[in-house]
């Protein structure tokens, strides 16, 4: 039996392995590596694994196959047009991916009406930096957002588990200024924010120690009911 499970162990290890350098190459660096993506995202999954990098020469499509259909946040996609395609659901860097094929829109009624828009971070950045400046996308396409709590049903990604400040995003302030957000495949929320990447601070309802449920900061207009924490 603590064989079967050192195999298992093994199995998940070597999979995760495999996830990392997909979301590496299919986010960031797919034309580095020579390959070809449509403005939705997809590139041949052959290519791929057929690129010449040392971190696909040891892969199958049956990994790959098994990776996406057991991937928790379900971060990839396959579709088949006479050959097979792969592409991230999201989190891109690279340029020439229109999110409008990508993405759906989330219409401003739509919008407004979400009960949570939810992005998770660390107190070092909320007190250094978006307390004052707002969240940034970074070197990233958009700023990620959850609709709710990564342990509540239905939520598979948008945030990372272990974060320990809760922005909350006023859905209805942003739809009336006209900030566009989008949703992903596996239901991640995301926006570009402003011409310059970021979201401003005025347009945060709440935002909440996820340890403790202190508050750090409430706007002033918020009227929303908040869901309540599950600590």
């Amino acid at each position: 039996q603590s064989k079967r499970k050192r195999e298992q162990r093994g199995e998940k290890s070597k999979d995760e392995i495999l996830s990392r350098s997909l979301s590496w190459a299919l986010r960031h660096q797919a034309p580095s590596l020579g390959l070809k993506m449509s403005s939705d995202g997809y590139v041949p999954l052959n290519d791929l694994l057929t690129c010449g990098h040392p971190r696909f020469r040891s892969w199958t499509e049956e990994d790959v196959k098994r990776v996406v259909a057991n991937n928790s946040k379900q971060r990839y996609s396959l579709k088949h047009d006479k050959i097979l395609y792969i592409r991230a659901n999201q989190g891109h860097s690279m340029k020439g991916i229109k999110c409008e094929e990508l993405l759906t829109p989330i219409q401003p009624s739509e919008l407004a009406a979400l009960e949570t828009i939810l992005h998770g971070t660390y107190r070092k950045a909320w007190v250094e930096h978006i307390q004052h400046e707002g969240l940034s996308r970074m070197n990233r396409n958009h700023i990620h957002f959850a609709g709710g709590f990564p342990q509540e049903g239905g939520v598979i990604s948008g945030m990372r588990s272990n974060c320990g400040v809760y922005v909350y995003v006023d859905g209805g302030l942003c739809a009336r200024d006209g900030v566009q957000f989008f949703r992903s495949d596996n239901g991640v929320i995301l926006t570009a924010g402003d011409k310059d990447g970021m979201l401003h601070p005025k347009y945060f309802s709440k935002v909440v120690e996820a340890k403790t449920g202190n508050i750090l900061f409430e706007s002033k207009t918020n009227e929303k009911k908040m869901p309540a924490m599950n600590n």
